[in-house]
């Protein structure tokens, strides 16, 4: 061999075992990199995707490049890249919806519609892309005017920073700011684990933040917190410091009592600890009821939000709030004001992009379909945690729009509030009406209210420029709407409202216990009329009796409600004369069986019978009247086929039962089933109360 060839041959020998380490090396950053981006650590993820992609195309690491980009609110870099991986021919539907989802939040609306129609062609079956493509058509409606000032508050520092919950004289926030108790670095963000703070409010400004309690502070995340009215009990989101099969941290409540000098240590919230994630806790004014988000299974999306109610020193069951409020995207940060709306992030709903703040509320026995609460609040980015307190004057909301998340302060702007004065008067006496009930409305939702007074006048403040109608009733008179349109900036001085006399009759009747007669006192009857959806309220008496002045020539929907009592409703009432209504409430208690005896199978089968599925309907409009129930459906077998098959033949009685009861709209959380086997002494079905308040 002569030298010549020999060197050749060394060559080759070196640039193979250099190919070979520099694919060893390619290998090892994209090793590195999947493991932080399944352990949600993207912020780490970039540097070894990024280095990757130099010397590779790999389709698959740019689409978690991209994703590592959107969760760590770099829009321009994620968007450049996207741009080219959907032309490219290896792409796929997810990413035309990874890339319209991104074009959205640039407020590029036109052509994220084009592409949300792609995805839409290729996915028929997605039931949230209708709403996607409508929300680009329809957002330009959304306007600002300038009703509210928006600005960032002076302690939002580089880090991420929202606001969580108003405390005594300041606000509670969470921040990733530089901090003493979790010296780690966050592989998602970048920063230092989430910890709560406090900063007092003095004037129009606040005082330098601190750690709200460090023995809350850990060297995990502290998320979203909130206090009980008198501040003495406070709940707080909490990452469980390790991560599930999925790869995926978990959060928890965790709860303390202020024993008057301090906090007492956290304890976990009762259904905390769980295999799913619980968080973002918002407590209503009465200290009733716990709003929550959670994972857990039968919901309808990512997060899903929750309500418990405090049943003496327990709490009930979580109830699924339902798929009115929940979508099959991401409901997160509930809070419930004071005005009983529940304020909620979502990305599910019709919005700008990124999360958008929605409000619905609990009326007519009913969520109302979500709002869209619009401009300044919703931006193209992440939109969330909106806090107030008394009425919705002033407040904060928290929004990454300017990169990281900020806290942002708003209030009314006073030059774009006006006043509504009126005065009802008869229609030909021309006499003041005294105690007429006005009711503003703003897109069907229920503003604001108030009374005419003795003389016949009334005011409501208004934002100008913008488009209301009134709602007038009072017993005698015909309920009237009168729409209320802006006066390009001229506001009449006064609207003198005429209402024609009618007559009105009494809604008499009385509440009574289904199986013993006995009289229910202090029964709370509603009463909607259908026409204007507004409502009247009445209670029964000493001797369950009430009575309530109603329109003859309207149809009203009834509910009743009683603690302790199923809710009854009876749908498009209509007056007859004299009559006398005896309404009949069914008891419940806890943990009691209701026996379906009008169910019937054929031997050894879970087939639905008509008379089955007559039965089954009963019970889901008991749950749609009463949305605050759960329940277990129990199958059994009257035929004894050997313990295997009993268990076997029952299990699939229950099963298909629960399945029917929830395909007419109620949720998965609400039903339970089980199999009990062979027993001929009881029905096929049998319904056990798990929760009612």
């Amino acid at each position: 061999m002569n030298s010549k060839a020999g060197i050749n041959i060394i060559l080759v020998f070196f640039l193979i075992n250099l190919g070979s380490i520099s694919s060893f090396a390619q290998s090892q950053l994209v090793e590195k990199g999947n493991r932080y981006f399944k352990n949600s650590e993207f912020a780490h993820a970039i540097n070894y995707f990024e280095k990757y992609l130099e010397s590779s195309n790999d389709i698959d690491v740019k689409r978690k490049l991209a994703e590592c980009y959107v969760n760590i609110n770099k829009d321009t870099e994620a968007l450049y890249l996207l741009e080219k991986l959907v032309v490219d021919p290896r792409a796929n539907s997810k990413d035309f919806l990874s890339y319209a989802h991104l074009l959205k939040r640039s407020r590029n609306y036109t052509e994220a519609k084009v592409w949300f129609e792609k995805y839409a062609k290729l996915n028929p079956r997605d039931k949230n892309i209708q709403n996607l493509i409508l929300s680009c058509n329809l957002i330009n409606e959304l306007e600002d005017n300038q009703q509210f000032i928006v600005k960032p508050i002076g302690i939002n520092s580089p880090q991420s920073d929202f606001a969580s919950a108003l405390y005594k004289d300041g606000l509670i926030f969470v921040s990733g700011r530089h901090n003493k108790t979790s010296k780690e670095i966050d592989g998602r963000t970048g920063e230092h684990y989430l910890d709560l703070y406090y900063t007092e409010q003095i004037g129009d400004s606040f005082v330098d933040p601190i750690p709200f309690s460090e023995t809350f502070n850990s060297k995990y995340h502290e998320g979203p917190a909130c206090f009980t009215p008198n501040e003495r009990f406070i709940f707080f989101t909490r990452n469980k410091g390790h991560v599930n099969l999925e790869g995926k941290s978990e959060l928890n409540i965790y709860t303390s009592r202020f024993n008057g000098k301090s906090w007492d240590k956290p304890e976990l919230f009762l259904f905390s600890g769980r295999a799913y994630s619980i968080g973002h806790p918002s407590i209503s004014s009465d200290g009733r009821y716990l709003y929550f988000i959670s994972n857990m299974k039968g919901g309808y999306g990512g997060t899903d939000i929750y309500v418990c109610r405090k049943l003496g020193f327990a709490w009930s069951k979580p109830i699924n709030l339902g798929p009115t409020v929940n979508s099959s995207g991401n409901e997160m940060f509930p809070f419930i004001g004071d005005d009983n709306f529940l304020y909620f992030a979502s990305d599910g709903h019709i919005g700008f992009g990124g999360l958008d703040i929605f409000k619905t509320t609990f009326e007519q026995n009913s969520w109302t379909y979500p709002v869209n609460i619009g401009l300044p609040f919703n931006s193209e980015k992440d939109d969330f945690g909106f806090i107030f307190k008394g009425s919705k004057e002033s407040g904060y909301f928290s929004s990454n729009r300017r990169g990281n998340d900020d806290i942002f302060s708003f209030i009314q702007n006073p030059e774009t509030i006006t006043a509504i004065h009126g005065r009802m008067v008869d229609r030909y006496s021309k006499k003041p009406i005294p105690d007429v009930d006005i009711v503003l409305m703003d897109n069907l939702s229920r503003e604001k209210s108030t009374q005419s007074s003795e003389n016949g006048m009334f005011k409501i403040d208004i934002f100008d420029h913008k488009n209301y109608s009134l709602i007038v009733s009072k017993p005698g008179y015909k309920t009237k709407r009168i729409l209320y349109f802006a006066q390009n900036g001229a506001t009449p001085k006064q609207l003198n409202i005429s209402m024609e006399t009618t007559p009105w009759v009494k809604f008499k009747g009385s509440v009574v216990d289904e199986f013993s007669g006995r009289a229910l006192e202090q029964a709370n009857i509603e009463l909607i009329n259908r026409s204007y959806k507004i409502n009247s309220l009445c209670e029964t008496d000493d001797y369950g009796e009430f009575t309530q002045d109603i329109d003859p020539s309207k149809s009203y929907d009834v509910i009743i409600r009683k603690d302790g009592y199923f809710t009854k409703v009876i749908t498009n009432y209509r007056y007859q004369s004299d009559q006398f209504e005896q309404i009949e409430l069914q008891k419940f208690n806890k943990n009691e069986n209701m026996q379906l005896f009008g169910v019937e199978y054929e031997k050894n089968s879970a087939e639905l019978s008509k008379n089955t599925i007559l039965e089954l309907d009963n019970l889901a409009n008991l749950l749609i009247v009463n949305p605050n129930i759960a329940i277990q459906i129990i199958g059994y077998t009257n035929f004894d086929n050997g313990k295997r098959d009993n268990k076997i033949v029952s299990l699939e009685r229950a099963s298909q039962a629960a399945e029917y009861v929830i395909s007419k709209g109620i949720t998965k959380n609400r039903v339970e089933y089980k199999a009990e086997g062979y027993d001929p002494g009881k029905p096929a079905l049998t319904v056990k109360l798990l929760e009612a308040f």
